[in-house]
């Protein structure tokens, strides 16, 4: 893959010599809630964290109200994706839920019972943990979609080809062995490998139809690598005999040879309507290819254009970019009712220099040079900077002419989706950021990546994505960022992001882990309901792929929420009234810092996640002392109050 080749000629990470020493001044419209910033030496604090036009609000949760979670399984196998998840939950018309996952409960790299870890939610509860894979044989990277109007339709790689399951009614009776796919187009000239890296969808008034794609990958040699996505179509699914299978519509383009890979893709579908996104690749467009017969004929749309399309960085001569480029790399697509699609892509910044020897690059991360980027099919394509420069097309953060050496956050929360959430007196550090260029680097890219949208029955819109979060810090021999998974929502009837307003794991059990590899039910039938999965883990890094840090397999959980949001509904929004809980260190009491009088639950939490205090107290507007009386320990005190929760590690001497 040119890719992992680009990889291995040496990833240069220009880090300290350019994202720690970017300081942010949030300086946006008139009318829009502002933020300010000050640096602090090489880091940045920020003072309030609202730029659209919204209420100001801090990224909180209310778990009472509006989020239900679950645990749907757990897998020693952490490496859910090459680039980004895509197809692996869907939800049925009576409101259950399917998830699967890449499963194994083998604490080793040989996972000999690697499979399918499948889930399901009948409306009121999930099943039990899954103690064995679907599939009779070693499969990895599972797709699924509803099959008919109440079955489901499942793909893996293994055992040599794509194989396929069906059973006619979801979570309850067996799977059926459809059988393998046709493995090649006609006229591939090899035949040594099989497709890999599936993902399925339905269509149709009955879900009757199926499209699904993959890719092919031969080694010509030990630096090239013959690539080519497929595309398979029945509209019989269970009948192995009626799955075709083509070169698909990108090969049309011209550019499927040495291109896309691994995970470079993702799909929806909704009614006739199927579409197909490709990025991922760091020397092309964003393509995304629509069809309304299900997948029969398409039609071509370049999303985002590289202006470096079709350049490798080894070639010869060397070469240089005339700017530094901000370009997408994984992301996520949904179809709501009025068959608009939607797409969200997670962007960073890089640069490829002359001084360096060909195929070196230099790839910027840090919280001043990234974020999620969104698009629809009703706007103009490809995406277009506000200054006109195509380098900026993907560009969120912008030099402040009046400030120099400072940067803004470009203000118009129609194209931004997310980015890493800042929060009042919590500085960033660059030297708690992971970064590790087998492991992160190549899953993410941007420092917020993975991003995962839902889309309700009006068209409203949720995206989660995973970014890294700087209140939570690991407890390693190296302390880093543990990752979040956020949420930012769209209103169909204003059409502005409410970006970053909640935050997945602000839980106190997940107070020590790390959110990656985002997924969502793409259409969910219920009006302001959003389900997504995420993979939990009390581990930075990977125990599997190339060069992975971790020594030993961990315990990875495969979480699931829903989130009810009221988008589009007038009512009086509930405010966070803590700012702070102090002193930390504490001994015989602690301070509660409110913004305002309220009602108050205050508890503390120990380690065994048992509560071992509950007190309710008036706030006041101000300080407020409370008495604690715990023996010395760790906890964690939660502060309930207006409807929003606080969780603090508070260490009792």
């Amino acid at each position: 893959m040119k890719k992992a080749f680009l990889l291995s000629l040496g990833l240069v990470m220009g880090l300290s010599a350019f994202a720690q020493r970017q300081v942010i001044k949030n300086d946006v419209k008139e009318g829009v809630a502002k933020a300010k910033t000050v640096a602090v030496g090489n880091e940045m604090t920020t003072e309030a964290s609202t730029y659209a036009p919204q209420a100001t609000k801090s990224v909180v949760v209310n778990r009472y109200d509006d989020m239900e979670d679950g645990e749907t399984m757990w897998t020693y196998y952490d490496l859910q994706s090459n680039q980004y998840v895509a197809n692996r939950m869907y939800q049925l018309p009576d409101g259950s839920v399917a998830v699967t996952a890449t499963w194994s409960h083998e604490d080793n790299q040989t996972a000999s019972d690697r499979g399918t870890g499948y889930n399901f939610y009948d409306g009121s509860d999930w099943a039990d943990e899954p103690e064995a894979r679907v599939e009779p044989f070693k499969t990895g990277w599972p797709s699924i979609a509803q099959f008919g109007d109440n079955g489901e339709i499942l793909l893996a790689h293994g055992d040599g080809h794509m194989q396929c399951f069906v059973r006619e009614t979801a979570g309850e009776d067996d799977w059926t062995y459809v059988g393998a796919l046709p493995d090649y187009p006609e006229g591939y000239a090899y035949t040594s490998e099989y497709p890999t890296w599936p993902r399925i969808v339905t269509c149709g008034d009955h879900h009757n139809i199926a499209v699904a794609v993959a890719v092919l990958q031969h080694s010509i040699s030990s630096d090239e690598t013959d690539l080519q996505t497929v595309m398979w179509r029945s509209e019989d699914p269970a009948n192995i005999d009626s799955w075709t299978v083509s070169y698909g519509p990108l090969h049309e383009t011209g550019w499927d040879h040495n291109q896309f890979s691994a995970d470079d893709y993702c799909m929806a579908a909704n009614g006739n309507t199927v579409a197909l996104m490709y990025s991922g690749c760091l020397t092309n467009s964003v393509w995304m290819f629509k069809s309304t017969d299900c997948g029969a004929t398409w039609t071509s749309t370049k999303v985002w254009e590289n202006p470096y399309e079709g350049r490798e960085f080894d070639e010869e001569p060397a070469w240089g970019m005339e700017d530094t480029l901000f370009m997408p790399m994984n992301g996520s697509i949904v179809i709501d009712n009025n068959n608009v699609v939607h797409v969200a892509l997670n962007t960073f910044e890089m640069a490829h220099t002359l001084e360096n020897d060909p195929g070196y690059y230099t790839y910027y991360s840090g919280r001043a040079v990234d974020g999620i980027l969104y698009w629809n099919d009703t706007q103009v394509a490809p995406i277009q900077s506000p200054d006109g420069n195509p380098h900026h097309a993907a560009r969120l953060w912008w030099p402040d002419p009046e400030n120099p050496g400072y940067v803004h956050m470009d203000a118009d929360s129609t194209r931004w989706i997310g980015f890493i959430p800042m929060y009042e007196g919590v500085d960033w550090s660059n030297d708690l950021y992971y970064m590790s260029q087998s492991e992160y680097v190549s899953k993410f890219y941007g420092a917020s990546g993975h991003p995962a949208l839902s889309c309700d029955p009006a068209g409203n819109l949720a995206c989660a994505f995973s970014a890294p979060c700087t209140k939570r810090i690991s407890q390693t021999t190296t302390p880093y960022y543990y990752r979040s998974i956020y949420v930012s929502y769209r209103s169909a009837a204003d059409g502005y992001w409410m970006q970053v307003e909640d935050d997945l794991m602000d839980d106190v059990m997940l107070m020590f882990s790390e959110g990656v590899f985002t997924n969502a039910v793409q259409n969910t039938v219920n009006l302001g309901e959003f389900w997504f999965s995420y993979q939990v883990d009390d581990q930075i890094g990977f125990y599997w792929g190339s060069n992975a840090s971790q020594a030993n397999a961990t315990e990875n959980v495969i979480h699931v929420t829903k989130v009810i949001k009221r988008l589009g509904v007038e009512e009086t929004e509930a405010q966070d009234v803590v700012y702070s809980i102090y002193p930390n260190p504490a001994t015989d009491y602690v301070v509660v810092s409110s913004s305002s009088d309220a009602n108050a639950t205050i508890t503390f939490v120990n380690l065994a996640g048992q509560t071992v205090k509950s007190i309710n107290k008036n706030l006041t507007t101000g300080e407020n002392t409370i008495s604690i009386d715990l023996e010395s320990g760790i906890y964690f005190c939660t502060v309930n109050a207006n409807g929003f929760s606080k969780t603090t590690k508070v260490i009792v001497k």
